[in-house]
């Protein structure tokens, strides 16, 4: 089921302040020492417009508040700390950046990525003509060689999709109306470790809106560097697959067929990859872990289909 209606003041009502035509929304937890990049990159943005950053802050244990106001001053940036500390995931994090959020027009990046030059620019080009907006990514630049062959990138300079259904705007690059996404209640928070994206992305279609792809608007989208925690992401996109597959199969997303015969014998028929080299074990694993997930969410949301 949908997360309800968020209610929340208009910007005008929101948090005192001057207005700004964008407020970019960064879900933060624990990322002292990372984060920095990712605002040097948002102060170079050569967008002409005014904006804000909000770091919303899913309960940080390692002073993130702290550093704010130097922060704000070393990057020049009007930048905030809001508490998101409620309910713990990155689908409340961006939900309570999105309630705080001055703008009309909410951007959302991730504080581990780096945004490249121009794309808050081309987000908002994008915009003009769409609620939602899907920003591409460089999985290529920030990832070694191994890491890049345990998953593949997305198709470059198209929207992504699954099952057939409608496309969708990936978290970490994302621009939406705000008002649009507080009338659909913002992301599903009982998603958790995938499938929250889409499931945002596919309601606000099914609500009228258009979606957009902003092709220049990129994000250097960093992989995870240890093969136990990807495999374990793959899992769980797998199984939320399934819960996706269950939710909107009504409204016509096909699902596929479940863990075949032919996916076993591909298992079994390259097991020997887990005894070479780290970037074809990883890529083993990881299939594995998917099919594993995929059995899982099949068994838990679509049994009797």
């Amino acid at each position: 089921m949908s997360a309800e209606p968020t209610t929340a003041p208009s910007p005008a009502d929101g948090p005192a302040g001057r207005a700004v035509d964008v407020s970019v929304v960064v879900p933060c937890l624990n990322v002292v020492g990372v984060v920095e990049e990712q605002l040097a990159a948002l102060a170079a943005q050569d967008y002409d417009g005014t904006f804000e950053v909000v770091l919303a802050d899913n309960g940080s244990t390692d002073g993130l508040a702290d550093h704010v106001p130097g922060w704000a001053q070393r990057y020049g940036l009007d930048l905030r700390h809001v508490d998101a500390s409620a309910v713990r995931g990155v689908s409340h994090a961006r939900n309570a950046g999105l309630r705080a959020a001055r703008a009309d027009l909410v951007a959302v990046c991730d504080a581990d990525d780096v945004v490249v030059p121009g794309w808050l620019r081309a987000l908002t080009d994008a915009a003009r003509d769409a609620d939602l907006v899907a920003g591409t990514m460089d999985v290529v630049t920030p990832n070694d060689a191994v890491r890049r062959e345990w998953r593949p990138g997305p198709t470059p300079g198209q929207l992504q999709t699954r099952f057939g259904f409608l496309p969708f705007a990936m978290g970490c690059n994302v621009a939406v109306r705000r008002d649009v996404a507080l009338a659909v209640g913002g992301w599903d928070e009982s998603y958790v470790a995938g499938g929250d994206d889409v499931d945002f992305s596919w309601r606000v279609q099914l609500a009228g809106h258009r979606i957009a792809l902003a092709e220049d608007a990129v994000v250097r989208y960093r992989y995870r560097t240890d093969l136990r925690g990807t495999a374990r992401q793959f899992r769980d996109y797998a199984r939320n697959e399934a819960r996706l597959l269950a939710q909107y199969r009504e409204h016509g997303a096909v699902a596929p067929d479940g863990v075949s015969r032919a996916d076993l014998k591909w298992l079994l028929r390259h097991c020997y990859h887990v005894l070479q080299g780290p970037g074809r074990r990883g890529r083993w694993v990881c299939r594995a872990a998917r099919l594993h997930g995929r059995e899982q969410g099949r068994r838990r949301y679509l049994r009797g289909a």
